[in-house]
């Protein structure tokens, strides 16, 4: 195992500095750099700490075990642009989050028990309905807005993992949805300041976990943006808002109906598009209105969800003595004055 040299290019990678430039900071070579991280060098404790000091991080980030799960990365969302070492350097990087979360549960003893119900879907309809459906399951009407979709799915047991996307290595990066170790998984960017865009995503790879589609020449993605639309913004409550048939909209009931379920602009005209409440025409003018008025970013965003069922449960394990406070800390990114402080605050 070359757990040392792993660590050294991830935490090189983030800092974002080639082999060339991380030798100049350490008055080395490119080539002896890359002989470190490949483990054809290893690195004494006087050097552990000269490449600590040189990458302004903990030496016992060096040292740092690993051991994630295998991922698949089957419902794995990017942009063409993400490739290379940043996106090798993603993949690891959730798994790695993956692994520390699965062993946190396993620690505090939780048992995943709950199997989400797996919706036959081949088309359109075959959406709309799974997303009713499911709202059913969750007990939320179909004319009600899901005020917090994060916590709703972290209580049924899916992991929501939100990853740090350092000097934005990571903004091609759209979402990922997988099973692992019996236990659903999604994950997306930390930081997302839109959270109707954040909650989309999340409804989207929700998507990928519940729908079981059959047909392989249907568009997966296409169908997932329908279940996510759908579940957001179900059609019993958008024609209660809109009317089954409209000739025009104003830009009030778009912003309270952005405002009450929390979805984007852009979302809401193309739902009602989907729904047949407006014509394509009609789509288009308010298109256009709207990028003229709010631009590609709304000056008003829905605020983000956040997820703390992960720093519940380390702070769980902390109070009940299973792990130390430095322990606590670490699984948490954070220093260990910062956790003490926030541990007194609260």
């Amino acid at each position: 195992m070359n757990e040392i040299g792993n660590n050294l290019k991830r935490i090189r990678l983030l800092k974002n500095l080639s082999l060339k430039s991380a030798g100049d900071l350490l008055n080395m070579t490119a080539t002896a750099i890359s002989k470190y991280e490949k483990g054809e060098i290893l690195p004494d404790s006087t050097k552990l700490i000269e490449f600590a000091n040189a990458y302004n991080v903990k030496s016992a980030d060096l040292l740092k075990v690993y051991t994630p799960p295998k991922m698949k990365f089957t419902s794995f969302r990017k942009r063409k642009r993400l490739t290379g070492q940043n996106l090798e350097l993603l993949k690891n990087l959730i798994e790695e989050e993956v692994g520390k979360y699965l062993e946190i549960i396993e620690m505090n003893n939780i048992r995943n028990e709950i199997k989400l119900k797996k919706y036959t879907c081949n088309n359109i309809l075959d959406a709309e309905k799974a997303a009713k459906d499911f709202r059913n399951y969750i007990g939320i009407s179909n004319k009600q807005p899901i005020s917090d979709l994060t916590s709703i799915l972290e209580n049924l047991g899916i992991i929501i993992i939100q990853i740090k996307n350092p000097m934005n290595h990571f903004d091609d990066f759209d979402g990922l949805s997988e099973m692992v170790n019996n236990t659903q998984v999604i994950v997306l960017l930390d930081g997302i300041k839109d959270g109707a865009r954040q909650r989309f995503t999340i409804a989207h790879e929700l998507g990928h976990l519940v729908l079981n589609i059959t047909n392989k020449e249907i568009d997966e993605e296409k169908l997932c943006n329908r279940f996510a639309s759908a579940l957001l913004m179900p059609e019993e409550a958008v024609k209660n808002e809109f009317g089954a048939s409209r000739g025009n909209i104003n830009f009030f009931e778009l912003t309270a109906f952005k405002n009450e379920f929390k979805v984007s602009y852009a979302a809401i005209i193309y739902r009602l598009k989907d729904l047949g409440i407006i014509k394509e025409h009609l789509y288009k003018k308010i298109s256009i209105y709207l990028s003229q008025k709010i631009g590609k970013n709304d000056p008003n965003p829905i605020e983000p969800e956040k997820t703390y069922q992960f720093k519940k449960l380390v702070y769980k394990l902390e109070a009940d003595k299973i792990i130390s406070l430095s322990k606590a800390a670490e699984l948490l990114g954070v220093t260990l004055d910062e956790y003490t402080n926030e541990n007194n605050n609260n």
